[in-house]
């Protein structure tokens, strides 16, 4: 007549779930075609954390940590970008189509500490002659970010960001992130 004991019960298991047939990752496409991970890093902003700090997919960092000129050079001559030789195999005399960018200045500092400036994104087939695929001013402001698209309409090896300076001024960028055509 003795009450059973419930931690001594047979501890009954459910049933093995269902494997998944195919485990493998999906396939996506990442970040909307963000190629700014790939390609060679090109630039004069090359002080403080160098010129892969702008590359480095983190777009929340000081200015000590980001891509920095200490003093700008006068004109739009502070450039930071992309040089794309053989990235693509069957051609890789062609770069590839851009229609984005996405620039972000250092959290506690701006992009040209002057200020306002001038800036450009260009293109070109040689590190020399860059033709001007959009351009436009920045607001001037600490942590800015410009996030500006565009028409794409050829293929370049070399893509660049280009800042205007004034020869005292510092200029940073936090992180340049560019997008290709889909």
């Amino acid at each position: 007549m003795d009450i059973p004991q419930e931690q001594l019960r047979v501890i009954v298991l459910p049933a093995d779930p269902v494997p998944v047939e195919d485990p493998r990752p999906e396939r996506y496409t990442h970040d909307n075609n963000q190629i700014a991970t790939i390609g060679t890093n090109i630039g004069n902003i090359n002080q403080a954390a160098g010129i892969a700090a702008a590359f480095d997919a983190n777009t929340n960092k000081p200015f000590f940590l980001s891509a920095v000129r200490y003093q700008s050079t006068a004109g739009l001559t502070n450039t930071i970008g992309k040089y794309w030789g053989g990235m693509n195999p069957n051609n890789p005399l062609t770069g590839p189509m851009v229609n984005r960018i996405v620039v972000s200045a250092p959290y506690d500092a701006k992009l040209a500490a002057a200020g306002a400036v001038a800036y450009e994104f260009q293109g070109s087939d040689a590190p020399v002659g860059f033709t001007t695929i959009t351009s436009g001013v920045t607001a001037g402001t600490i942590g800015e970010t410009l996030d500006v698209s565009f028409t794409a309409t050829t293929g370049y090896l070399y893509h660049r960001f280009v800042l205007t300076g004034d020869g005292i001024s510092s200029v940073s960028v936090a992180q340049l992130q560019i997008y290709r055509v889909s």
